[in-house]
């Protein structure tokens, strides 16, 4: 956990659920761990359709929850839910002051209490180990 400005608050916990195709569950105590998972799942030989997706948590030792959607494909590039996640949440912190930045009918991907989603991306890129 973060003690002081400059550093930030780290992973307790990832989350993740296969919801399309051959359904699995993990839960690993890091980024990197959930990149090995998701790389794993691509790489199983199982036949991935084109929108095979996971569901993502991420839970900060702070208690803050990152939640998402992972599009599971094989890729020679490095699976990195890291930048998955920052471009996401970049794309929010550059969104309108009150537009809807997500979907209707979908959960936002992060919000804090007392903020709208562009200025909770913003803390997020800012004070969390992303």
């Amino acid at each position: 956990m973060a003690s002081n400005g400059c550093e930030k608050v780290d992973v307790s916990r990832v989350l993740i659920q296969r919801t399309k195709g051959l359904h699995s569950k993990a839960r690993v105590s890091s980024i990197q761990a959930a990149d090995m998972v998701l790389k794993n799942w691509a790489d199983d030989g199982m036949p991935i359709a084109e929108d095979d997706q996971c569901d993502v948590q991420v839970i900060f030792e702070d208690g803050f929850r990152y939640r998402g959607k992972f599009g599971l494909k094989r890729t020679d590039k490095r699976i990195s839910l890291a930048r998955h996640i920052r471009r996401q949440l970049t794309a929010l912190a550059a969104a309108k002051r009150c537009s809807n930045a997500s979907t209707a009918g979908e959960e936002p991907v992060i919000s804090l209490i007392g903020t709208d989603i562009a200025d909770s991306a913003r803390i997020a890129l800012d004070q969390y180990d992303i």
